[in-house]
C-alpha cells in the first residue's frame, strides 16, 4: 500500500482513538479504595470485569483485539510485525526451555505474534527450523544447538534476546516511515543500555557483551563494550558523553525509573504520527497507545491487589498517547 492508500484505515483509527483512556481516567483508578472498586470502574469504562483476581487475562485479551483491529486496518503492512515480534522470541524461549525441562510449552506462549505459536512449537519438536520464517530461522538453531550442546541457559537466551532487537529494526525498516524507524532504534538503545549496565554489576567478558548488545545506531558497539568492561563510572561517562545524559539519570535512580523513563520516550516518538494521515505510523501509534494503557493498567491492579501506596503508583505511571 502506498501512503495515500492508509487514509481510510487512518480515520478508522482516529475514530478508535477516542476510546483510550486519559489520565483523569488513570487517576480515578488509582484512587480506587481497593482492587474490587478499581475493576469496577475499569468496567464502566468498556473493560470486560475480570472474574475473581485474574486481570492479566482480561488485558491480555485486550491486547490481541487491538492488534487484530490494527491487522485490519493494514493487512499487508510488514514494518508492523516491529510491534509483536518479539514475542515471537519469547514464543522460543518457552519452547525451547520446554524441550529441555520436559513441561507443557503451550501455557506459556504469548500472542499477539507474526508465527502462529503452534507452528513454532511444531518446527521445533521436529527440529525443522528452515521451515520457519527468515527473520527467526538462524537464531532458533543456534540456540537450540547452544542449549542442547552446552546446556547454558543464559547464553541460549543472549542469542534469542539479540535476535529479536535485530528483527524488530529490519521489521521497522520493510516501510518507508521514519517514525516507526524511529522508535525500532530508540526500542534497541534502551535494550542495550539496560543489559550494557547488568554486564556491568555482573562483570561479564567482552565476547559476552558483544554477542548480547545489538546494533542500534547511536554509538561503536566496540566503544560501548569497553566502557562497559571499564567500569560503572566509566559506563556512565561513556553515555554522558554520547548524548545520553537523560538516560544515564535514570539508570541511577533505579530500575524502575529506567523503565518509566524509556517507554515515556518510546511514546512521544509515537507522538509525531498525530501530525499525518498519511502511512501506516497512525496505526502503529494507536497500538502503541493501546500498549501503554494496558502497562498501566497492569501496574494499578497489582498495586492494588498488593495495597501498595498511591504515590507509588504514581511514580511508576506512564505517559498515555492522549
Amino acid at each position: 500500500m502506498k501512503n495515500k492508500d492508509y487514509l481510510y484505515a487512518v480515520a478508522a483509527i482516529r475514530a478508535s482513538e477516542n476510546s483510550l483512556l486519559r489520565q483523569s481516567d488513570l487517576e480515578q483508578l488509582i484512587n480506587a479504595p481497593d482492587y474490587k472498586k478499581a475493576v469496577s470502574l475499569l468496567a464502566e469504562k468498556g473493560y470486560e470485569i475480570p472474574s475473581g483476581s485474574d486481570y492479566s487475562s482480561m488485558l491480555d485479551r485486550q491486547t490481541e483485539e487491538v492488534w487484530a483491529l490494527v491487522k485490519k486496518s493494514a493487512p499487508d503492512a510488514e514494518e508492523l510485525n516491529a510491534f509483536i515480534v518479539k514475542n515471537d522470541f519469547q514464543n522460543l524461549k518457552a519452547v525451547l526451555k520446554a524441550e529441555a525441562m520436559s513441561y507443557n510449552a503451550e501455557d506459556y506462549l504469548a500472542a499477539p505474534s507474526v508465527i502462529d505459536p503452534k507452528a513454532l512449537l511444531e518446527a521445533v519438536g521436529k527440529r525443522d527450523f528452515d521451515s520457519l520464517p527468515e527473520f527467526i530461522r538462524d537464531a532458533a538453531r543456534e540456540a537450540y544447538d547452544t542449549l542442547t550442546k552446552t546446556g547454558n541457559g543464559q547464553l541460549c537466551d543472549v542469542i534469542i534476546d539479540t535476535a529479536t532487537l535485530g528483527a524488530i529494526i529490519a521489521f521497522a525498516d520493510k516501510g518507508s516511515d521514519a517514525v516507526l524507524s524511529e522508535y525500532a532504534r530508540q526500542y534497541v538503545l534502551c535494550a542495550d543500555i539496560k543489559t550494557g549496565y547488568r554486564c556491568v554489576k555482573t562483570g561479564k567478558n567482552a565476547a559476552f557483551v558483544k554477542l548480547a548488545v545489538a546494533e542500534c545506531g547511536f554509538f561503536a558497539k566496540d566503544s560501548f563494550a569497553s566502557a562497559v568492561l571499564a567500569g560503572e563510572e566509566e559506563f556512565m561517562d561513556f553515555l554522558s558523553s554520547n548524548g545520553l545524559s537523560e538516560y544515564r539519570e535514570a539508570l541511577e535512580k533505579n530500575a524502575t525509573a529506567f523503565e518509566k523513563f524509556c517507554d515515556d520516550r518510546m511514546l512521544e516518538i509515537m507522538k509525531k504520527a498525530k501530525m499525518t494521515a498519511f502511512g501506516v505510523s497512525p496505526i502503529a501509534a494507536y497500538f502503541t497507545a493501546k500498549e501503554t494503557e494496558i502497562k498501566c493498567l497492569r501496574i494499578i491492579l497489582s498495586a492494588k491487589q498488593s495495597a501498595v501506596s498511591n504515590e507509588v503508583i504514581r511514580e511508576r505511571m506512564r505517559e498515555l498517547y492522549v
